[in-house]
């Protein structure tokens, strides 16, 4: 049985794992299934319908799934939720919204979400991101696997952050942000993150990225010929990296964010 602190209030529409601890002062509302091994340590919230998966942790006055930011959506509505997937790690006073559209707000797994920060609805987050305190993610944001945001980061509804980008504290970005990139600067991308792409196992793409990089921001071409100098530049596309660089900047609706050398 699931072990339940005797203050906290469980729906009985919730399914819980056998060993999952339900601390002091915590409440489970609606349709919530909790995985194995996931513990709420005390006055954390859960509103359903939710899916939490196994071995994750949920800090004080974390709050899971409830009603949008968005005047639109009646708040009685339920929608299709929030998922929260494995090994997470959600600290205190982290806002985690439900959805307003088809797919759930989405959480991956092994991420690390630091005090204060929020998912907005229908964010669409990847696994091994990091977010540092008060940093913020509007509604239908997307962040890809391994990306980090820096404490009071903030990003506009709609952006995109392409896979081990990066953003710095207090910065805000209102474009999407290619893959393996860095913004230093408020709405700008300053360079590649080159830390993130060797953790990543990615130091044999550093070159050619550097290159890539080269042509799309630092010549300040337009977005058709930069992509068509990578394009032609013999043995550049065969890098993996670099294909995903220019898929992403090719799939882009909001636009890349402009370039600005670091300070």
């Amino acid at each position: 049985m699931a072990k339940i602190h005797p203050t906290a209030i469980v729906d009985d529409r919730a399914v819980l794992a056998d060993d999952v601890e339900i601390g002091p002062w915590c409440m489970i509302e609606g349709q919530v299934r909790i995985g194995a091994g996931t513990r709420l340590l005390h006055g954390v919230t859960v509103v359903g319908p939710a899916v939490i998966g196994s071995g994750n942790t949920l800090y004080p006055t974390s709050v899971i799934g409830t009603a949008p930011q968005d005047l639109k959506f009646d708040p009685s509505e339920d929608g299709v939720g929030t998922v929260i997937g494995d090994g997470n790690l959600i600290r205190e006073g982290v806002t985690i919204h439900r959805a307003t559209q088809n797919r759930p707000t989405t959480l991956g797994n092994d991420n690390y979400l630091m005090v204060n920060s929020h998912l907005g609805h229908d964010a669409q987050v990847g696994s091994n991101v990091m977010l540092a305190n008060g940093a913020l993610l509007a509604g239908h944001v997307e962040v890809g696997d391994g990306v980090i945001l820096g404490g009071n980061a903030q990003v506009h509804q709609h952006v995109r952050l392409g896979r081990l980008s990066m953003v710095s504290g207090g910065a805000g970005m209102v474009q999407d942000v290619p893959p393996f990139c860095t913004g230093y600067i408020m709405r700008t991308i300053s360079s590649l993150n080159l830390i993130g792409l060797r953790r990543g196992g990615l130091r044999d793409s550093v070159k050619p990225l550097e290159e890539a990089f080269r042509y799309f921001f630092k010549s300040r071409h337009t977005k058709p010929v930069a992509l068509e100098r990578i394009r032609s530049t013999p043995g550049l596309m065969d890098d993996p990296a670099v294909q995903e660089f220019v898929a992403f900047i090719e799939t882009s609706k909001k636009g890349i964010s402009d370039y600005n050398p670091k300070a």
